[in-house]
């Protein structure tokens, strides 16, 4: 019979990935923000310690809820390696970003992974969540980053992602911030050991070599045999393992209730965002009801007025009918005097003629009699001057 042995195939741990490459995508602290150094910064840190090279696409002025899915799609466009040697995809932010933006930082830290799972697809998507200081900040300050921290680790989660929760490595220690949430070079160190940390124990533990028996069995009966009592055994010791309350378990359930209230927080959080949303559009909406309001009123009186104006407009109407009957009835009666006074004047000029034509007829009358009187006053003046005996009466 052979002599089974080992099998000379690699083998890797349960979370690991092959590939030689560690994509790095974030804000300033991802960038290099209070390192000194790009040797010194987070990504560079972790990396090398991780055994993988480093492709960083971190800017400066890039937050969750704007500017981190840009990123993605620049890591997404870089040709200059293969994309299948990818191994790990880290994106990283939270503390750059307010409360206020919490809807978007929700939907932008689900869509960044998306685009990482479409350009890199062999690779584990690591959310490293809100790395940075938090010393200075006061108590409401440090709440709201809670919250936004909360959200990215439940998208991280909700879409099969490796979640790690940066925002209390650095904690409130002075001895680890540069300024503001930026972290020295002892802080960005921190914050590199937590990242792989939570990276190689997400790639659990080395499997373990089978062990195969090498002795040589004198039948397949008796091998047979031998086989089924070691496989029974081996299940009754994994329903043993399996049926054995760990520490493990119990700090899942835990880790599983913690999740759950920040969940609740978030969603709480939401909320309260949603009613103040709420309110204020109910009071945009009742200012812009009496805006309404006042513009109804004004039309109110516009109405008013416009019927004013109209019954004053019909008033005139009539005075002006009025004064136009009247006017064509002066008109008419101006008309009939005009008529007469033509009549009269036809009459008077008819006169006018007739005394005219008497006048020459006179004249001629006058002229005749003047005549005639004129020969007979020459017929006497002659007869005198012939006869200067007076006789009257023929004596």
């Amino acid at each position: 019979m052979p002599t089974a042995g080992p099998s000379n195939a690699p083998l890797l741990r349960s979370g690991a990935r092959a590939g030689s490459i560690i994509v790095w995508i974030g804000g300033p602290i991802t960038a290099g923000g209070g390192a000194g150094s790009d040797a010194d910064r987070m990504s560079t840190l972790a990396s090398a310690q991780l055994g993988l090279t480093e492709k960083n696409y971190a800017t400066v002025n890039a937050k969750v809820s704007d500017g981190l899915v840009t990123r993605c799609y620049a890591a997404r466009d870089d040709t200059s390696y293969n994309h299948a040697d990818v191994a790990y995809v880290v994106l990283a932010g939270g503390l750059e970003d307010p409360v206020s933006a919490l809807q978007a930082v929700i939907y932008k830290s689900k869509d960044a992974v998306n685009q990482c799972h479409k350009a890199f697809p062999s690779a584990r998507i690591v959310w490293a969540a809100s790395p940075g200081s938090l010393a200075g900040m006061d108590d409401a300050k440090l709440a709201d980053t809670s919250t936004v921290t909360a959200a990215i680790l439940g998208q991280a989660r909700a879409t099969d992602s490796l979640a790690i929760n940066l925002r209390t490595v650095l904690g409130v220690d002075t001895s680890l911030q540069a300024a503001g949430i930026l972290p020295n070079a002892a802080g960005h160190e921190r914050l590199a050991e937590a990242i792989v940390d939570a990276i190689r124990d997400d790639q659990g533990q080395p499997i373990d070599q089978p062990i195969t028996p090498t002795r040589s069995y004198s039948s397949g009966l008796t091998d047979w045999a031998s086989r089924q009592v070691e496989a029974t055994r081996k299940r009754e010791a994994e329903k043993r393992e399996a049926n054995r309350p760990t520490g493990t378990e119990l700090g899942g359930v835990t880790q599983k209730l913690d999740e759950l209230t920040q969940q609740q927080g978030v969603q709480q959080v939401l909320l309260e965002q949603q009613q103040d949303e709420l309110d204020e559009h109910q009071q945009e909406l009742e200012a812009q009801q009496q805006k309404l309001q006042s513009q109804q009123n004004q039309l109110t009186k516009h109405q008013s007025e416009l019927e004013s104006q109209q019954k004053s407009l019909k008033a005139a109407q009539d005075a002006i009918k009025q004064a136009q009957d009247q006017l064509k009835k002066i008109v008419g009666d101006q008309g009939d005097q005009v008529n007469n006074l033509q009549a009269v004047s036809n009459r008077l000029t008819q006169v006018t003629n007739d005394l005219q034509a008497a006048t020459s007829r006179l004249q001629t009358i006058e002229n005749t009699v003047n005549s005639n009187l004129r020969i007979r006053v020459t017929y006497i003046e002659t007869w005198l001057e012939h006869n200067t005996e007076f006789h009257p009466w023929g004596g």
